[in-house]
């Protein structure tokens, strides 16, 4: 009754299809997404069918003996429709646990989609990977502002977006990544050593792509461009996905104005803005001055879970 076939690029159009009327998809799961660092990752993605319909799909990817659910992205796990259900789900784990072990994989790192952004309720994987596989979990903590139940900002979040509005300071959407990119890099590397996850040149293609889903939110002082949010907009969530101020961006409080307008403009359509995880060391540890800065604008726990098995 259930079969699991792989994915191949024949099917893009049927796998995009499926995710955009899927109960728990999003934009980062359409192949347009997906498909950018192809040439980075092992494709291994699999499409689940049911008497030879289309009944689910797994975004994955192959290194060496693990099976990663994907590690290409913020989360990929089970995409199911309305109709998928929870025997059939376990019934599907059955199958790819055996189907994995057949192919040599020894080990599944499963990345779950955050129940924020589900369209209905979706957590039926979730029981399967513990009742089925016995599975590990390793837990990152978000931050989302919720749309129903709005938390007093802290006085200084608040403070300090009323002096950066007194220092004249603009916010505006823009298509020019550059500047922005030159601020975000230089915070990665100054502070961490670290380079964005995308290139500019990456982030620019996603967006002429997917305009609708990655938007870019700039603080400017005059023409200078001294903070800003890259906002990845799914159907009931609206992702900060990379987040920099520029010293003097810091020094005017600009991030504290940005979100006083992106947040309110987010929530006037979407349930939930997310601020993303302030866990490190997959989630061993709490950076407590970054989520700080969250909580302040509102924000309360969300878990971006990992799971592990082994076969």
């Amino acid at each position: 009754m259930l079969e699991i076939r792989r994915y191949t690029p024949v099917q893009k159009q049927a796998w995009n299809d499926f995710v955009s009327c899927s109960k728990n998809g999003t934009f980062l799961l359409d192949r347009d997404y997906m498909d950018y660092h192809a040439d980075r990752f092992t494709d291994h993605s699999l499409m689940v069918y049911r008497r030879n319909k289309l009944y689910a799909l797994l975004p994955g990817n192959r290194t060496g003996d693990t099976f990663y659910s994907h590690q290409g992205l913020t989360y990929g796990g089970l995409i199911m429709s309305d109709k998928t259900v929870a025997a059939d789900v376990v019934q599907i784990f059955r199958l790819l646990n055996d189907l994995l072990r057949q192919e040599g994989i020894r080990k599944v790192i499963y990345k779950a989609i955050p129940w924020i952004y589900h369209r209905q309720p979706s957590d039926e994987d979730l029981y399967a990977v513990v009742e089925v596989c016995g599975a590990t979990v390793s837990r990152g903590l978000s931050s989302a502002v919720s749309r129903d139940h709005l938390n007093k900002w802290y006085r200084i979040r608040e403070s300090g977006a009323k002096y950066a509005r007194k220092m004249g300071l603009t916010i505006q959407e823009t298509d020019d990544y550059k500047p922005f990119w030159q601020v975000l890099s230089n915070n990665l590397r100054e502070r961490y050593g670290l380079l964005p996850v995308h290139t500019v040149e990456e982030i620019e293609l996603l967006h002429r792509c997917m305009p609708d889903h990655i938007r870019l939110i700039v603080v400017k002082e005059g023409s200078e461009t001294v903070g800003g949010t890259v906002l990845y907009v799914s159907d009931r969530v609206v992702h900060s996905q990379y987040i920099a101020a520029s010293p003097r961006g810091k020094q005017i409080h600009a991030l504290d104005l940005l979100f006083d307008v992106v947040i309110r403009q987010a929530l006037a359509s979407h349930a939930y803005f997310d601020f993303g995880i302030s866990t490190e060391r997959h989630g061993t540890y709490l950076n407590e001055q970054l989520i700080y800065q969250k909580e302040g604008f509102g924000g309360r726990g969300v878990c971006y879970d990992w799971y592990e098995w082994k076969l």
